[in-house]
């Protein structure tokens, strides 16, 4: 990633999550996390607007996003968010109804809510490796299609 702060990258996170309370704890956690990573965090929450949150996401493949959405309300909202954006990576927290649901949807990753702090860190640590991962390929790709000009 381009976006280079010293001492580490910054990273974009699309919280959406449906009650207050719970949601800016995610936040916090996220930012807790992030920031011991050397990583900067730029995080976006969205509580209860989903249309707001899907205008915000749309065609930025290089965005993780956080979703707390349990039951089906949380299917439909992760349905959505994956029809709006199939290129970000998504983290859906919900309960354990939704977990083979989160596969179904293709939720790069799954964990039951409330997340314990490790289980949300290893979560994003994955999320991270495939973002730098992307990155590399995609300059790779950059560099073959300027040698073949």
């Amino acid at each position: 990633m381009n976006n280079e702060k010293a001492g580490g990258a910054m990273v974009r996170v699309v919280i959406y999550g449906e009650h207050k309370e719970e949601t800016e704890g995610l936040e916090m956690m996220l930012r807790a996390i992030l920031t011991e990573k050397q990583r900067w965090p730029v995080i976006h929450t969205y509580i209860g607007n989903l249309e707001s949150c899907l205008h915000f996401v749309r065609g930025n493949p290089y965005l993780i996003m956080l979703v707390s959405a349990m039951g089906e309300r949380g299917a439909q909202i992760v349905q959505k968010i994956r029809e709006n954006n199939p290129s970000a990576f998504l983290i859906w927290l919900s309960d354990e109804e939704n977990a083979l649901e989160s596969w179904k949807l293709h939720a790069n990753a799954f964990g039951l809510f409330p997340p314990r702090r490790e289980m949300l860190e290893e979560l994003l640590t994955d999320c991270l490796l495939r973002i730098e991962g992307r990155g590399k390929i995609g300059k790779l790709q950059e560099e073959y299609y300027e040698k073949t000009m």
